[in-house]
């Protein structure tokens, strides 16, 4: 790029077409051949042409297969320049937003470039900061393995692997053990080099393999993913005995039905036996005991030391809250319109009605019958506990662009600050995480609601993003002239929700945190 210093690197000869910054005609020229002989001083620092490929329907085989292993080097290539680039946001940030003075400058640097980065390339902010993570170890002590992407002889994913593997080793080692991987990586896929890379480190660094279990075991987790057609993935990630009990102990008890006589494959009685063990436990008589629980119970013992003095409620999992919105002639069986699961997204209205029947608890909302949102209180602080549920529906998630953490783990926030005159209404209050919540409240990024629902985001650098409600505010609005005789006129929706104790994580009562500016 021009007026960059960096070391000739290895051309990436493609056909391209020159385009003039005057408008004219463009010029078509080879790569390999032309650029050396036409700098690009009429350009822009950054990118000086543009690429196209063209006549596609005259290409043989051969000439498809030499294009397409064109187009892999220069994906890998462009992967290498997002890198380069990437890398110098985080410099940018580190070095142009902050005083030097201030004790909490590269955490937060580091956090803001990868907001920024998420944002422009349209991925959740974890995603932005394992970008940024990664680009800075390419850019650092793994520039050889940034060589090799930008001449084509791997895939990002293939660097990844690399940035995995050298983890731990130590640095004296490090440049001989990358140059070893990387020659190992060509012609590889990347689970075949994965195998490969892990079998050539657990060779050369024995005592890395307990170092790294411990890093993994600290990792553990257990994650929730959103499928089609009313169904979630709920996934552990265990020590590897641990689950392998688990595996084994479900795949007893469903052996154990099968042999009784139970027509469901063997997957189907692994995932009801785990929701009934999970959901009802060993005692509760709200889940139909089929024997496959017990049977699970008694090979997990036969697997394990045995040794576990359970109490008497042992075993037995606490009701825990959920959120259905269901219109009010829904419920009642007027008509057949999806109703909205918190955190999931629609479902049938047979599905909310099964869960209406066993509800705890109700809470009435009053809507407004044109808009279908809730109503406002006003400039009272404190949000109201019908209106926080409705929050809790609409937002789903943080409103920071490309941010997936749940409202259950969010703040509620005025977008316009209460003590700057912010009323206290569905127009001018979001959920945020603690870190973009403290980003907004620092002044890093600046929000505002043009519409109801609707947030505006100002980055650092001026660009600006825009976030909607995760609720179809059309699917949640009333149809008139069609009310049930026993809802309310102004109550379009119920909320119902099972709890043990809504006390539970919310000792002071307020139902929501609020307006805080948490730390990092």
């Amino acid at each position: 790029m021009t007026g960059e210093s960096d070391a000739p690197r290895a051309a990436c000869t493609l056909s391209v077409d020159r385009a003039e910054l005057d408008g004219g005609p463009s010029v078509a020229a080879d790569a390999g051949a032309s650029e050396a002989g036409n700098p690009a001083n009429g350009y822009p620092n950054g990118f000086t042409g543009t690429l196209a490929l063209q006549n596609l329907e005259s290409f043989d085989d051969s000439t498809v297969a030499e294009a397409l292993s064109r187009v892999a080097h220069l994906i890998s290539w462009g992967q290498a320049l997002q890198v380069r680039l990437i890398n110098r946001m985080e410099e940018l940030f580190r070095d142009d937003f902050f005083d030097t003075s201030e004790r909490d400058k590269p955490g937060i640097a580091f956090s803001l470039a990868a907001s920024e980065c998420a944002a422009i390339l349209n991925v959740p902010q974890m995603t932005g900061e394992r970008l940024l993570s990664e680009a800075g170890q390419l850019c650092g002590t793994h520039t050889a393995t940034l060589s090799g992407l930008e001449d084509g002889r791997y895939s990002y994913q293939h660097a990844q692997v690399v940035l995995d593997q050298c983890q731990n080793v130590p640095s004296s080692k490090l440049p001989g053990f990358e140059a070893d991987l990387l020659k190992a990586a060509e012609g590889q896929t990347r689970a075949q080099f994965s195998a490969k890379a892990r079998r050539l480190r657990e060779k050369k660094f024995p005592e890395t393999v307990s170092k790294r279990h411990l890093t993994a075991f600290e990792q553990r987790m257990v994650t929730l993913d959103r499928e089609e057609d009313g169904m979630s993935c709920l996934s552990a990630h265990l020590r590897a005995a641990e689950a392998q009990q688990i595996y084994t102990a479900l795949s007893t008890a469903a052996r154990g039905e099968q042999a009784g006589g139970d027509s469901r494959t063997s997957d189907q009685l692994r995932a009801d036996i785990l929701a009934q063990l999970l959901m009802g436990g060993l005692g509760s008589t709200r889940v139909r005991n089929t024997g496959g629980a017990n049977r699970a119970a008694a090979a997990a013992e036969e697997c394990g030391d045995g040794g576990n003095d359970a109490g008497p409620d042992e075993g037995i999992i606490p009701r825990a809250e959920i959120m259905v919105l269901i219109n009010a002639e829904t419920l009642f069986g007027a008509d057949d319109q999806p109703a909205e699961l918190h955190g999931y997204g629609p479902i049938s209205a047979e599905a909310a009605r099964r869960l209406a029947r066993n509800a705890a608890g109700w809470t009435g909302l009053a809507q407004d019958p044109h808009t279908g949102e809730i109503l406002g209180v006003g400039r009272r602080r404190k949000v109201p506990a019908g209106l926080r549920r409705w929050l809790r529906a609409r937002d789903g998630t943080c409103r920071f662009p490309g941010c997936r953490v749940n409202t259950a783990n969010s703040d509620i926030d005025h977008t316009i600050d209460w003590a700057k005159g912010g009323p206290t209404d569905h127009g001018n209050l979001e959920h945020l995480c603690r870190r973009h919540h403290r980003f907004k409240t620092l002044g890093y990024w600046k929000a505002c609601q043009p519409t109801p629902g609707v947030m505006e985001w100002t980055s650092p650098t001026g660009r600006i993003y825009r976030t909607g409600p995760f609720l179809d505010l059309d699917l949640a609005r009333p149809k008139p002239g069609r009310r049930h005789p026993a809802s309310d006129a102004a109550s379009g929706w119920g909320i119902s929700w099972e709890q043990e104790d809504s006390r539970q994580n919310d000792p002071q009562g307020t139902g929501s945190r609020e307006e805080t500016a948490p730390p990092f």
